[in-house]
């Protein structure tokens, strides 16, 4: 059995941003056919619920939280506003060199680290072990696009050319380069001259046994349950970050232009906002699922940020019709009219766009089918963890018959790794 160590710089459980969804998922499925550790750094923050210890999910998946004065610190410092330093949050493991991140390095088959910035550590300190960075973005151009959603075009972000650095060196010292569309892999071997055979796409998903269509005495029984208005709900969801907040706006001046709609926003950007009659915000939630139940449309009204949008695949996977900046459907092949509704970035378009779902009955459902069987088909969790199952193998030079009875490669095909390029088959 396949020894994985994921190694991440913020605790995973409870998977409540994308990052944390797509790192939770992932490992999830991969430990029903290998054994799975994630290491992951506790903070101390004042009101924190994170602690060290182990967390056991199953015999083959744990996560083991690694909680130390002067990493939290220097984490801590890494998100001032005054400071806002990303990559700062690989600082803590080198100040601090954790043994038992050593004994885990020392277990491992292969390792996984999650974001550019804790990879040069852990490959010193593994210096023969197969490295995976694990991307969510191209960081250098995410951090671009988060400083024009603050600032205003043109505007740069003050650590650019540090997470330049530390990005390329990541690239330079892995083995194999995940990338979650096959945009970041261009750039990838564009900006940083990795080999394409060296870079997989392993694209961002939704899991589509949980996110599920709901039927219209479903969704009137989610509202009550809610305590939602008997009317047409749009949600919107995002986490804290910049372009969350830039959309949570658009969000906030649509629910001002209208009482036609109820507009629920739900996710960490949500906390603490109030409104209106025709503005909800619930905040962090357990589960998405009795929201998206409840809601008649999905909205994903974001221009900046990087990689590709956990929350609008889930939104369509939960058979939501979908309406949409062209920036938000990036790297998901997403076809305007026959997926989702692509509009301009003005008011009045995506007011029009959606009482056009609503005065149409037909259109809404066709693209809630379609919306719903482009994820089912290409970007099922489960799907997409067996092909990075496969890329892991052939890393480590495993054959396909030391699994019994898992005929894996045959998801892929043969080939190098390069062949993995295009993602899950569609």
């Amino acid at each position: 059995m396949l020894r994985i160590l994921d190694v991440s710089p913020k605790v995973v459980l409870p998977p409540e941003s994308g990052s944390r969804v797509r790192i939770f998922n992932l490992l999830l499925h991969l430990s029903e056919r290998c054994d799975v550790r994630l290491f992951s750094q506790a903070r101390r923050r004042s009101g924190s619920t994170q602690v060290s210890g182990v967390l056991t999910l199953s015999d083959t998946f744990a996560e083991i939280r690694y909680c130390n004065p002067l990493a939290s610190f220097v984490s801590d410092l890494a998100e001032l506003r005054l400071i806002q330093s990303p990559a700062l949050r690989g600082a803590g493991l080198r100040l601090t060199r954790p043994s038992s991140l050593d004994r885990l390095l020392e277990w491992a088959d292969v390792v996984l680290v999650e974001f550019p910035w804790q990879l040069p550590y852990c490959r010193k300190r593994a210096p023969g072990k197969p490295i995976v960075l694990a991307s969510h973005n191209v960081e250098a151009s995410k951090f671009a696009s988060y400083a024009e959603a603050i600032g205003g075009s043109g505007e740069t972000h003050r650590w650019a050319r540090q997470i330049e650095r530390i990005e390329g060196r990541a690239v330079a010292g892995a083995d194999l380069i995940l990338a979650v569309s096959s945009e970041d892999r261009s750039e990838f071997i564009a900006r940083y001259g990795a080999h394409p055979d060296d870079v997989a796409v392993i694209p961002n998903g939704a899991d589509t046994s949980h996110y599920v269509p709901a039927n219209p005495q479903l969704r009137q029984r989610a509202k009550v349950k809610l305590g939602l208005p008997d009317r047409p709900t749009v949600i919107y969801v995002g986490g804290d970050s910049a372009p969350n907040w830039a959309g949570l706006e658009w969000v906030r001046r649509l629910s001002e232009l209208t009482d036609r709609f109820t507009f629920l926003v739900v996710g960490e950007m949500s906390k603490g906002q109030t409104g209106g009659a025709t503005f909800v915000a619930p905040g962090v939630v357990n589960d998405l699922a009795p929201y998206f139940a409840a809601s008649d449309i999905a909205i994903c009204p974001i221009e900046f940020g990087g990689g590709t949008k956990i929350k609008l695949l889930e939104s369509l996977a939960a058979g939501l019709p979908t309406v949409a900046f062209e920036e938000s459907t990036r790297g998901l092949d997403l076809v305007p009219g026959r997926h989702l509704l692509v509009v301009e970035k003005d008011e009045r378009e995506i007011m029009t766009a959606l009482d056009r779902l609503v005065d149409d009955p037909q259109l809404a459902q066709s693209l809630a089918a379609a919306g719903r069987q482009h994820v089912a088909s290409r970007f099922d969790w489960r799907q997409i963890a067996a092909t990075l199952h496969v890329a892991l193998r052939r890393l480590v030079g495993r054959s396909d018959a030391d699994d019994a009875g898992q005929d894996v490669l045959s998801i892929a095909g043969p080939g190098s790794l390069g062949q993995l390029a295009q993602g899950p088959p569609g």
